[in-house]
């Protein structure tokens, strides 16, 4: 299945040495790849996030919140270019890698490389066979880049072992029993 999208669709400088966009969950094993760069990509949330903190009487303080994680957006048209007969199976590809609930690997090209969570994905259908499959499409994906997550681990408890004289090892000598 080949994917066009708008306008120069076949055109060399869209093909960059290694250019191209890949999804792929390593959980679910799903994988979709586009074999042209988008006409665009959007990237938002770059800056770290800032605060204002009011102050009586003064000027409000500007404090920074952290960082905000990345968001990528890449809209592209689905277009059945005459060797497959629709588009529905790269769609359907792309709504199970939007409710998963791994994260996403994006390669594109050089440009964007790492684990995204897609939090959005809008599809308008525009045309269709004979049968009322689809053929032709417009795709928006929004991917955040997905965080590292800290698992909080509490204390270890363990048991006490007992010494060879019979108390709880530890204990501060000559201290009452």
């Amino acid at each position: 299945m080949i994917v066009r999208l708008p306008n120069r669709s076949g055109d060399a400088s869209r093909r960059p040495s290694g250019g191209y966009v890949r999804l792929f969950d390593p959980l679910g094993g799903t994988v979709v790849r586009l074999p042209w760069m988008p006409e665009e990509i959007e990237t938002s949330s770059v800056a770290q996030a800032w605060t204002q903190v009011p102050r009586p009487g003064r000027v409000p303080l500007l404090l920074s919140s952290g960082k905000n994680l990345p968001v990528v957006s890449l809209p592209f048209r689905l277009v059945n270019p005459g060797q497959a007969p629709h588009v529905e199976g790269t769609i359907e590809a792309l709504e199970k890698l939007a409710r998963s609930s791994n994260p996403v690997r994006l390669d594109v090209a050089q440009q964007f490389r790492g684990m995204y969570r897609i939090t959005a994905l809008s599809k308008r259908e525009t045309a269709w066979d004979v049968t009322g499959k689809v053929t032709d499409a417009e795709i928006t994906l929004e991917l955040t880049r997905s965080s590292d997550m800290v698992v909080a681990v509490g204390p270890i408890k363990r048991k006490t072992k007992k010494s060879k004289r019979g108390g709880i090892r530890g204990r501060l000598k000559g201290a009452a029993r």
